[in-house]
């Protein structure tokens, strides 16, 4: 069993129940699981820089947009424009920029999860390329109900 990226699209007032711990992050649903590609992802999209808070930078927030621990969970929210200049981000991320800024080799040598010794590149991007679409998808569909976006890992 490993560590799975989760997500949540929430109205404010659930963001504020969340935060309250009123409710439980494991009751709320639908979500999107992005099973363990969460600090690849992270990792990529950031440029391979810890802290960095652009748009783009808040897709994966493992460093940003930190509200606190709940549900047993560390959890992340983004704001509705926040989320909406997420998705705007995302929205221009094909294929080919993704794979051009994918330094499996650094990654390899800095240990991002869940890398193992034996994976291969090509089908390692193909792994986390399938998360990415899903979370494009998502913030776009969160940013057009005008949503929060929650992520936490379980």
């Amino acid at each position: 069993m490993g560590m799975i990226g989760n997500y949540l699209a929430v109205h404010a007032e659930m963001l504020q129940s969340i935060r309250t711990e009123e409710v439980s992050l494991h009751e709320i649903g639908p979500k999107l699981d992005i099973d363990k590609s969460w600090q690849a992802l992270h990792y990529i999209l950031n440029g391979g820089q810890e802290g960095n808070h652009s748009p783009l930078g808040a897709a994966v927030p493992l460093t940003s947009h930190y509200i606190g621990h709940f549900s047993d969970a560390e959890v992340f929210a983004l704001e509705p424009d926040e989320v909406k200049l997420t998705a705007e981000a995302l929205e221009g991320i094909e294929e080919a920029w993704l794979r051009e800024h994918y330094p499996f080799r650094q990654m390899m040598e800095e240990g991002i999860y869940p890398l193992m010794d034996d994976d291969e590149a090509d089908e390692f991007f193909d792994y986390i390329y399938t998360y990415f679409q899903a979370i494009r998808e998502f913030y776009q569909q969160a940013s057009a109900s005008a949503s929060c976006v929650v992520f936490y890992i379980s």
